[in-house]
């Protein structure tokens, strides 16, 4: 399920590429920050916890310092001038991080994280991931509701 998510948030990440240097649209842009947003959410409230106790905590802090340099070149996109040499940097840098989060997941923590869960605590997982995303889903849809902002993308068709 995650993977197939992951998919679907690189190709967004994807198509923020112009080819001719210039700034990519507004509504991409803010559809991966809203994706991105969701995906950082989910990651924390339930794979962080068994990376923890899969990995241990010094696998997990890796993990949680590469959410929080996201958290953070999301919020400093919103300091700078849209399409400016800053912005951009750091819209750079956030594509990059979040290509090397998803990596890591794909590559190293999903296929320990298969082997050291049972089949119930799996089907568990994906129900309260399911569970969160909807809930999340609906807490984005109402804040961009109440701010006037419909829009924009819906981040819950896009990418967890």
């Amino acid at each position: 399920m995650l993977s197939g998510k992951h998919r679907e948030l690189l190709a967004c990440l994807e198509t923020l590429e112009t080819g001719g240097g210039g700034v990519p649209p507004e509504a991409r842009v803010e559809a991966l920050l809203d994706a991105l947003r969701l995906h950082i959410r989910l990651t924390e409230r339930h794979l962080q916890p068994l990376i923890v106790r899969v990995e241990g905590h010094a696998r997990a802090l890796q993990e949680a310092e590469l959410l929080l340099t996201m958290h953070e070149l999301m919020a400093e996109l919103e300091w700078f001038p849209r399409g400016g040499l800053e912005w951009q940097v750091r819209l750079l840098a956030l594509g990059d991080a979040a290509l090397a989060h998803i990596r890591s997941l794909e590559l190293q923590l999903f296929p320990r994280l298969d082997a050291a869960l049972d089949d119930r605590e799996e089907q568990d997982l994906v129900r309260a991931l399911a569970a969160t995303r909807e809930a999340l889903c609906l807490e984005m849809r109402r804040t961009r509701h109440g701010l006037g902002a419909l829009d924009h993308a819906d981040p819950c068709s896009i990418a967890t």
